[in-house]
């Protein structure tokens, strides 16, 4: 069975940034309306799979490739499959590509079923994803980051207090949401010399509506490392790179 998804659209302000471009945290919205839209045409979005199979979509890491940073009202064809399906998890990439099929951006995410009640792993034969779903040659082939890095209250930039528009359907945190204080990290005098090449964030735990985000960064080898904590755990890992910031496009 083939699972994809395929649309144009012109770049919306809601999904641009300050520079009027698809920035890391509008990029991860985006991705997130075309998986949930592809998963919704095969009744296992998370939605209708919680409704009939008990189970919701955790996503486990995500990682972004810039080649360019596509802008507001640039016409763009975006892609969405999986590349990979285990019995633990599937691996989705979306694709943003100009009309003439230059690659712009490059998406990969990993998400695993988990029981909408306990909150514990499911295995894949327990949703409703179709386990013959045609796979296609991945386009990130880059390994998500992983290195070992240790933040502590030395490294500690600001705080963020989670809010009932950061939480999803499951009362915790949006995966999407997350990237936002990742972003914010840094401030408007960064970004105005930067723009991000690649970019990982690792899932490790939920925050929740009243929990308050500890923000600790570091750098290193020309790597950012962005970790968000509460309570001692450590909810996210963030690691990407940059390069000089370009200037915007007519």
């Amino acid at each position: 069975m083939k699972i994809y998804l395929e649309k144009e659209m012109n770049i919306p302000a809601v999904y641009v940034d300050r520079y009027c471009e698809l920035g890391p945290f509008q990029a991860s919205l985006l991705f997130q309306d075309n998986m949930t839209e592809m998963f919704y045409r095969h009744a296992c979005d998370a939605v209708s799979m919680r409704r009939s199979h008990g189970a919701v979509w955790a996503v486990v890491r995500s990682k972004l490739c810039y080649e360019r940073t596509p802008v507001w009202m640039e016409r763009v064809r975006i892609k969405t499959y999986p590349v990979r399906v285990t019995q633990a998890a599937i691996h989705l990439e979306c694709i943003v590509e100009t009309m003439e099929g230059e690659t712009l951006l490059r998406c990969r995410q990993e998400l695993c079923p988990i029981d909408a009640k306990s909150h514990t792993m499911r295995r894949m034969n327990t949703t409703p994803f179709p386990m013959d779903a045609e796979l296609l040659p991945p386009q990130v082939t880059e390994p998500f980051r992983r290195r070992k890095a240790v933040l502590g209250e030395g490294d500690l930039v600001n705080t963020y207090p989670i809010r009932t528009t950061d939480t999803d359907m499951n009362s915790h945190m949006n995966n999407a949401a997350y990237v936002r204080p990742v972003v914010d990290a840094f401030p408007s005098a960064f970004w105005d010399e930067h723009q991000i090449k690649v970019f990982d964030i690792h899932y490790a735990s939920e925050g929740r509506e009243g929990e308050t985000l500890q923000v600790l960064t570091q750098e290193e080898d020309g790597e950012h490392i962005v970790f968000l904590q509460s309570g001692g755990r450590t909810l996210t890992k963030s690691y990407f790179r940059t390069v000089p910031r370009q200037p915007l496009r007519d």
